[in-house]
């Protein structure tokens, strides 16, 4: 993290960038796809929505986790790999678009491991795909809550698992009986 600045702040700056990057993108998009229609190609312009549609898919569903430290670090992560044309699908188990989940389980210092994990895989990411000719990977992203909080990453090329990695965040017992 940047000196003096807590998560809160930083996760703020991030997200006016992604924003402002996202409405350059859309504007773009609208104007291909009106080009493609002003020149009778409907059927290039669906084609081209379908394909811009497709990636805001992972982005929707982070929007379903009620945390917003969580979602906005994840979202970062989504969108971090995604401008570098590198696909992101995002899986999120159904407990953990409830109030309650997060309520029983998020600690405050979730947010910095997450952070800092995210990032990490990122810059890994980054290192072996960023510029690259040809395709990229596809990124797998699970993220699930039993009995915790676990990230599991895949990194595919075709049907092989290139990379994998965790970050698994689990309460203790008994801070769990504290709380109660």
């Amino acid at each position: 993290m940047h000196e003096g600045e807590n998560l809160e702040r930083i996760l703020l700056k991030e997200q006016l960038g992604y924003y402002r990057l996202q409405r350059h993108d859309f504007l773009n998009h609208g104007q291909v796809i009106m080009g493609y229609l002003q020149l009778g190609k409907n059927e290039k312009a669906l084609e081209y929505m379908r394909t811009a549609i497709r990636g805001l898919e992972a982005e929707q569903s982070v929007g379903q986790i009620p945390q917003e430290t969580a979602g906005a670090i994840i979202l970062g992560f989504i969108i971090s790999l995604q401008k570098e044309g590198i696909p992101v699908e995002f899986y999120l188990e159904k407990q953990m678009k409830t109030e309650l989940y997060w309520k029983e389980f998020w600690q405050e210092e979730y947010g910095q491991a997450l952070y800092g994990y995210t990032n990490e895989c990122i810059r890994i990411l980054y290192e072996k795909y960023r510029g690259i000719d040809g395709k990229h990977p596809d990124v797998y992203l699970d993220l699930e809550g039993c009995n915790g909080f676990f990230f599991h990453l895949k990194v595919m090329q075709g049907e092989k698992v290139v990379w994998e990695n965790r970050l698994e965040l689990v309460k203790n017992v008994q801070n769990m009986e504290l709380n109660d």
